[in-house]
């Protein structure tokens, strides 16, 4: 039988193990997506072409949409369309406002734009209007050149990645035949 005071060290101790399983259920969730998107149909070079044009859009100021924009531009060029619309997702309500803080900073360097938008110094909505097409272009513009980096990228590690994967996979199947 266990004493009051032992009951307790039982609890605490069984606290951090939470916090990991958390961490680790986070990991196994990672592995499984990850196993997923390796286990896509097609040649490697079509699931990269397709993470290629997702994480082109992904750049683009088009957030709410980029599913809708990437899945057709994927089947039109006859490439994976399921890696496509998971590659969007590159841009979410956590990580848009750095990806595009960042594009609008390179595009506005580009054009000749001031780095601090009139609208951030004194917002209303005539100061928006005016803005708008400032921000937009400079949106536009930092999301292409960044667009084509981060898509040439995200081709050639997705290719190795889905290569080495299918690679590793058949060397243990003709394993496991022996």
């Amino acid at each position: 039988m266990q004493t009051p005071l032992q009951d307790q060290d039982h609890a605490s101790q069984s606290q951090p193990e939470r916090r990991h399983s958390s961490a680790g259920r986070l990991r196994r969730f990672a592995g499984y997506l990850y196993r997923r998107f390796i286990r896509l149909h097609g040649s490697p070079e079509q699931i990269a072409w397709g993470a290629a044009v997702g994480f082109f859009v992904a750049m683009s100021p088009t957030m709410g949409f980029q599913t809708c924009l990437a899945v057709p531009i994927a089947a039109f060029f006859k490439i994976n369309k399921v890696a496509a619309a998971a590659t969007v997702w590159l841009t979410n309500p956590v990580t848009a406002p750095f990806i595009y803080g960042f594009n609008y900073m390179i595009g506005a360097k580009l054009l000749g734009y001031p780095l601090n938008a009139v609208f951030f110094s004194s917002p209303s909505w005539e100061t928006f209007w005016h803005a708008s097409a400032e921000v937009l272009l400079s949106l536009t513009v930092g999301g292409a050149l960044i667009g084509i980096v981060v898509s040439l990228a995200g081709y050639f590690v997705t290719r190795w990645m889905v290569r080495t994967a299918r690679e590793k996979s058949r060397r243990i199947r003709r394993k496991r035949e022996q």
